[in-house]
């Protein structure tokens, strides 16, 4: 991927699902620095050390799965899912806000990038309508308290690996 860089034929490059030992180590020995790190992380997988490391590299996190675990397939994703909490419930009364985009504009004032997944119209047009509010600094701080370092992005329960190892 480096030499793409260095042809001239890619601008950046990227990692995804580095914790902070691989990109430690991605760092090392690198010519040319991530210029992002996709990761599960969501209110109750915050990974707080792991985003801050990258932040202080450079590096740009871009949350992948920002709402928490899929519940179309509890299988794979288990069934933790944030738009269930009292507290985002309580939080998006507060706003006048879905607590999908009170979870998605804590992502945003964490300095991620959120990528939530959606099909239908509605849902990603509402994911737009997160930039004309902030929360506050209480209710971060809320949200803070509410992780649970809980993956639930497993695939490895069907594939028999340890990609997170």
């Amino acid at each position: 991927m480096e030499d793409l860089v260095s042809m001239g034929l890619v601008r950046s490059i990227g990692i995804s699902n580095y914790d902070i030992f691989l990109t430690r180590d991605c760092l090392a020995y690198s010519k040319v620095k991530p210029a992002v790190n996709q990761i599960e992380t969501h209110p109750y997988f915050q990974r707080e050390s792991l985003v801050k490391f990258c932040q202080k590299h450079g590096i740009c996190v871009t949350a992948h799965t920002p709402l928490g675990g899929a519940a179309a397939n509890t299988e794979w994703f288990g069934s933790v899912s944030c738009l269930d909490d009292p507290v985002f419930k309580g939080l998006a009364e507060k706003y006048k806000k879905t607590v999908a985009q009170i979870v998605l504009r804590w992502g945003i004032q964490r300095n991620t990038v959120v990528i939530p997944k959606s099909s239908k119209t509605e849902r990603l047009k509402e994911n737009f309508e997160v930039f004309n509010f902030e929360l506050s600094k209480e209710d971060m701080d809320l949200i803070k308290k509410l992780d649970q370092n809980n993956r639930t992005n497993q695939p490895a329960k069907f594939w028999g690996i340890d990609l997170y190892a």
